[in-house]
C-alpha cells in the first residue's frame, strides 16, 4: 500500500477526473484526499450538469474502494482560484506533514508517486529545497533528456503534479502578496535574469499585490525565488496535462500538449551532490517564465499580418 497522502483537485471535469482517480487508485493509496470547490453563480446547465457528475462520480469512488480511503470535501461556496489553494491545505495540513499534489488535468505516470515518496523523505529536513515536481517541461517537449543529472534543482516551482511538506507550505504561502513594494527592488535585481523574465514577474506579481490576479501559484513561486529555495526535478518528464483533449477553450502553450512521459527509476546513492540545473531554468525563461516587450509583439504581428498578405 503507498502511504503517502495524495490530493486531487477538481471542479467539473468528470472525464478526466474519472481517468486520473483511476491512475491514483492503481498505487493502491492508503489516504486520498479530493476537494471540489463551490458551483459559481453564473453556471450554465451544461456547467451544473459537469460538476453534479464530478461530484458523483467521487462519490461512487468512495463507495466501491473499501481499502482505500477517500476524504472527499466539496465546498458549499465558490472560495476561487485565489484562495483554492490555503484552503485544501489548510484542511490537509491539520492531519498530514507532507503532500501530492495532482489537479483533474495532471496526468501522471505511476513512477510518479514513487518519485515524489522519495524525494519527500529525503529532502524533509533539508532547508533550502521547498518544492518537488515531477513535470520536466524539455523532456516532456524534446523527448530527451537535458543533461546527465538523474535528479537536479531549479529556480522555479512548476504545479503539474507536485509535493511539499506542511511546515515549508505554512511558513511562506501566502494567498495575498502583501510585501511586493518592500521586497520588489530586490527580487527584481538580484532574483530575475534578463528583460523578459523581468516583465513576466513584474507584471503577474504585482497584479496580485494589487488584488487583480486570481491565480493561486503566484505567491509560492514569488517567495520561494524570493528567499531563493529550490524545487528539485526529475531528468525525465512523469506528468503530462490531459485538459486540453477534454477542454476546447482550453488556452494553454500549444507546446506543452502532448507531452512525453516517462517512468522513473530512483535508487538511494543517486546524486549525493545535486546543483541548480542552469540549463533547464534558461529553458523555461525562454519558453514560460517571460513577458515579451509590447512593442517586439505588435512588430512580430504586423510581420505576420504582412507575410499572409
Amino acid at each position: 500500500m503507498f502511504t503517502d497522502p495524495i490530493l486531487l483537485l477538481t471542479y467539473k471535469r468528470p472525464k478526466t477526473t474519472r481517468i486520473i482517480l483511476k491512475k491514483i487508485l492503481s498505487i493502491n493509496p492508503k489516504r486520498i484526499y479530493v476537494f471540489q470547490d463551490g458551483p459559481k453563480k453564473k453556471f450554465t446547465e451544461t456547467d451544473k450538469t459537469l460538476y453534479i457528475k464530478t461530484s458523483n462520480l467521487i462519490k461512487k469512488a468512495q463507495t466501491n474502494n473499501k481499502k482505500n480511503t477517500i476524504i472527499f470535501k466539496r465546498f458549499k461556496y465558490n472560495v476561487g482560484q485565489k484562495f483554492i489553494a490555503k484552503k485544501i491545505l489548510d484542511v490537509v495540513f491539520k492531519k498530514e506533514k507532507k503532500i501530492i499534489f495532482l489537479e483533474d488535468d495532471t496526468y501522471p505516470d505511476k513512477s510518479f508517486f514513487y518519485f515524489c515518496s522519495q524525494m519527500l523523505k529525503k529532502f524533509e529536513y533539508d532547508k533550502d529545497i521547498y518544492h518537488i515536481s515531477g513535470c520536466n517541461l524539455f523532456y516532456g517537449v524534446y523527448k530527451k533528456k537535458i543533461n546527465k543529472q538523474k535528479i537536479f534543482l531549479s529556480k522555479y516551482p512548476q504545479f503539474w503534479g507536485w509535493a511539499t511538506w506542511k511546515n515549508k507550505w505554512n511558513r511562506y504561502y501566502r494567498p495575498e502578496i502583501k510585501d511586493w513594494k518592500k521586497n520588489k527592488k530586490k527580487f527584481l535585481k538580484e532574483r530575475v535574469i534578463d528583460p523578459d523574465e523581468y516583465r513576466f514577474f513584474d507584471f503577474y506579481i504585482s497584479k496580485n499585490s494589487e488584488g487583480k490576479h486570481i491565480g493561486w501559484d503566484i505567491p509560492w513561486i514569488y517567495k520561494l525565488i524570493l528567499m531563493n529555495k529550490k524545487t528539485i526535478l526529475p531528468q525525465k518528464n512523469l506528468i503530462k496535462n490531459i485538459g486540453f483533449n477534454f477542454d476546447p477553450s482550453g488556452k494553454g502553450a500549444r507546446k506543452f500538449r502532448n507531452l512525453k512521459i516517462s517512468s522513473f527509476k530512483y535508487t538511494e546513492n543517486i546524486n549525493a551532490n545535486i546543483f541548480d540545473n542552469i540549463e533547464y531554468d534558461k529553458y523555461l525563461r525562454s519558453s514560460f517564465y517571460h513577458r515579451k516587450n509590447i512593442f517586439v509583439l505588435i512588430i512580430k504581428k504586423f510581420q505576420k499580418i504582412i507575410k499572409n498578405f
